[in-house]
């Protein structure tokens, strides 16, 4: 039997794999191209909705900031509609990581870990699936990551869902109702935000 040492090592390389799939688009097309597009529709809420969430669901597999687009449009169309639009977006970017999850990496995975390593690592993320995917949904790349990583390792589409569509919330709200206010209190939001996550996530794991 290979020693768990090894087994983390793999883990963590896959881990790692999944995150360079997500950072590839940053590096190569880089994200200057998501304000442009939002400027555009500015003007007209409905649109400047549909827009964002689009470019949510696609934060997966294109470099989407999801900071700058919710707090674009709740400066332009209203909290309301930064909360709102931020979580269907955001909700939907799950949707569509644990499509690519499933789909793509679900087939390297077996690569990774042989069939009962892999039915064991899917047991144990099962047992803290809420706990892990609500304290990254704030966290750049590693959001993305997590929900991939989960789908990939056979985790339910309807149970991804169901655990991130609190924090998706959440995170909306933050960024929704510090739109208005300035660049420096956005940025004290990003890192309390994240903070807060590790906190949680890391008191939480020590509970059990």
């Amino acid at each position: 039997m290979k020693s768990p040492s090894y087994r983390l090592v793999r883990l963590v390389l896959f881990v790692f794999f999944v995150m360079a799939l997500v950072c590839v688009p940053f590096i190569v097309w880089g994200e200057e191209f998501v304000a442009p597009i939002l400027r555009t529709q500015e003007h007209r809420a409905i649109w400047l909705i549909v827009i964002s969430v689009v470019l949510l669901a696609a934060d997966s597999v294109a470099p989407v900031p999801a900071t700058v687009v919710i707090m674009f449009l709740a400066s332009n169309a209203g909290k309301v509609a930064g909360i709102v639009g931020g979580t269907l977006g955001l909700t939907a970017g799950v949707l569509a990581a644990a499509w690519f999850g499933r789909v793509a990496v679900g087939r390297i995975a077996p690569k990774f870990f042989p069939d009962e390593e892999l039915a064991r690592l899917r047991e144990s993320l099962q047992q803290r699936l809420a706990l892990t995917l609500a304290c990254l949904r704030s966290v750049p790349v590693l959001a993305e990551t997590s929900v991939i990583v989960a789908a990939a390792m056979g985790i339910p589409l309807r149970r991804i869902v169901a655990v991130t569509f609190l924090p998706n919330f959440a995170v909306s709200l933050i960024y929704s109702l510090s739109a208005d206010d300035s660049f420096q209190t956005a940025c004290i939001a990003f890192v309390g935000t994240i903070a807060a996550s590790a906190v949680l996530w890391f008191w939480l794991r020590n509970r059990h």
